[in-house]
C-alpha cells in the first residue's frame, strides 16, 4: 500500500513551512539556509524573497543588498498563502516598513504560528531603515517564538550591550513582556567561555519557564547562517509536532553539528553545513538543558 499524496510514511500530512527572508547567494544564510533546514526535518518549504544579498570579490567581499519592491513582496505573500496551507511561518530580513506591515497584516488574518527572527537595521540605497519600533508594535506581539541575537535583543529592549547570561535573561524577560509567547535570546558563541549558550523563556499554563541551553563551542571560526538556521530549525520543529522546548533543543543540536562541520569559503566566514547532523555528525555532541528559577 502506498501513502496518500501529500502525507508522510505514517500517513500524516507533510508539514509546510514558509520563510519570508532575503536570498544570500553564499548559500549559508537567508532563505537558502531556511529551505535547507526545512528539508532536513522532512518539511516542505516555500519562500517569499525580500532582498538579494551579493558580494563584491574586488572589495574584500563587501555585502551589497538589493531590496525587492514591496508590491512584489506582497504579491509573493498573497500567492503562496493561497497555494498552500502552512503549519508555520518564519521571517528573517524584511527590509522595509511597508514589507513588515504587510507581513503583520497577513499574520493577523491567518493566525498561523510564527517564528520571528528580527533583523532590525537594513542598508539599502544608501539609507538605513530602523525597524525597531515597528517590530515592537506590530510583530513581537504576534510571535509564537522570537529569536533575537545579542545585538537585536539589546536594541529591542534599549539595553546596553549584552555580555552575560544574566543580561540575556533580563532581555528575554523584557521581550516576553512585549507580548511574544516564547523568547529565545541567541548568545551562541558570542559570550566568553567554552560553551555556546542560548536562553529560552516559555509561556506555560503554570507561568513563564526559564531554560538555559548550552553546547561546547566547536571552534573559534566565524560561521555565516547559524542564527537564521537556528530560527528556521525551530520553525520546522514546531511544524513537525515538537513543543517549544524540544523544538529549540533540537534546533540547537542540529545547528551545533552544522557549525562543527562548517565549510570554508573565499569570504573568510565559514558557511554552515546544514545536513551535518545527518551525514557528518560530531561524535558525542549534545545539548545541556538547565531549567532555572525565573525570579519575579
Amino acid at each position: 500500500m502506498t501513502d496518500s499524496p501529500g502525507t508522510t510514511g505514517t500517513g500524516t500530512p507533510v508539514p509546510r513551512v514558509l520563510t519570508i527572508a532575503g536570498s544570500d547567494v553564499s548559500g549559508g544564510a537567508g532563505l537558502e539556509a531556511d529551505l535547507k533546514m526545512f528539508s532536513e526535518y522532512g518539511a516542505f518549504g516555500t519562500a517569499v524573497v525580500t532582498c538579494i544579498v551579493t558580494f563584491d570579490p574586488a572589495a574584500n567581499f563587501q555585502h551589497d543588498i538589493a531590496f525587492i519592491d514591496t508590491d512584489v513582496i506582497t504579491r509573493q505573500l498573497e500567492s503562496t498563502l493561497a497555494v498552500h496551507e502552512f503549519s508555520v511561518l518564519k521571517s528573517g530580513m524584511l527590509g522595509s516598513v511597508d514589507s513588515a506591515l504587510a507581513l503583520a497584516a497577513a499574520l493577523r488574518e491567518n493566525h498561523l504560528p510564527y517564528v520571528f527572527d528580527p533583523v532590525l537595521v537594513c542598508k539599502g540605497s544608501g539609507t538605513m531603515v530602523d525597524l525597531k519600533d515597528l517590530f515592537v508594535e506590530n510583530l513581537v506581539p504576534l510571535a509564537t517564538v522570537i529569536t533575537p541575537n545579542l545585538e537585536e535583543a539589546a536594541t529591542l529592549t534599549g539595553r546596553e550591550p549584552i555580555q552575560s547570561v544574566d543580561g540575556m535573561i533580563g532581555a528575554a524577560r523584557d521581550i516576553r513582556a512585549m507580548g511574544a509567547d516564547h523568547v529565545v535570546v541567541k548568545g551562541g558563541a558570542r559570550l566568553a567561555g567554552p560553551d555556546a549558550i542560548d536562553v529560552l523563556i516559555e509561556s506555560t499554563a503554570n507561568g513563564d519557564r526559564l531554560t538555559v541551553l548550552s553546547t561546547p563551542k566547536a571552534h573559534d571560526r566565524m560561521v555565516n547562517g547559524a542564527g537564521c538556521s537556528f530560527a528556521s530549525a525551530i520553525a520546522a520543529g514546531l511544524a513537525t509536532g515538537a513543543d517549544v522546548l524540544e523544538a529549540v533543543r533540537g534546533a540547537k543540536l542540529r545547528v551545533a553539528h552544522g557549525i562543527a562541520a562548517s565549510l570554508p569559503n573565499a569570504t573568510g566566514v565559514d558557511s554552515l553545513f546544514h545536513p551535518a547532523a545527518r551525514v557528518q555528525p560530531l561524535e558525542g555532541l549534545s545539548v545541556t538543558v538547565e531549567e532555572r528559577t525565573l525570579d519575579s
